[in-house]
């Protein structure tokens, strides 16, 4: 599978480079979607797909070998 950053979700995640750690987090998860593209600690519903890591929240899009990350924002606890 191949993952693809969307330019809203680069955008989206550079708002949040002063958390390395969950900056990290979120690369360790996305680069997981590689193996799992629907994990079961996600919500998966029609295209689009969420899943929740540490205080954030990724959004994205499977379409065959294709990833998509369609955002990345902060979730309140």
């Amino acid at each position: 599978m191949t993952i693809e950053w969307s330019p809203m979700a680069r955008a989206s995640a550079r708002r949040f480079m002063a958390d390395q750690a969950g900056m990290r987090a979120i690369g360790v998860a996305v680069a997981a979607l590689t193996d799992k593209p629907l994990p079961a600690d996600g919500f998966h519903a029609g295209e689009y797909h969420r899943l929740r890591v540490g205080s954030y929240r990724i959004v994205y899009i499977v379409e065959g070998d294709l990833i998509t990350i369609s955002r990345v924002d902060r979730v309140s606890a």
